[in-house]
């Protein structure tokens, strides 16, 4: 793989870090540069980019932040009395 091919396949994972190699692999082919998925995979493992994918932040429902603020406001002298204690 050229050090050209190199850069572009980076730069498309820095605007899309969820693209899979399959995808790289296909839109490498439409610049008529030919790669297989583990040699693509292999580089970017190179270069510090690993196919880890990030988790899911859950959406807080109305209930649950009302849960949490009560939980919160219940437990601030908890808080404060462990502070003075050390």
């Amino acid at each position: 793989m050229t050090a050209r091919a190199q850069r572009r396949m980076l730069n498309e994972v820095k605007k899309n870090p969820r693209v899979s190699a399959r995808d790289l692999k296909k839109s490498l082919a439409h610049a008529n540069i030919s790669v297989d998925e583990s040699t693509i995979r292999k580089t970017l493992n190179k270069n510090g980019v690993h196919g880890r994918t990030p988790r899911r932040k859950l959406l807080l429902s109305r209930k649950n932040i009302a849960a949490r603020l009560k939980f919160a406001k219940e437990h601030l002298d908890v808080l404060a009395k462990y502070s003075v204690d050390r």
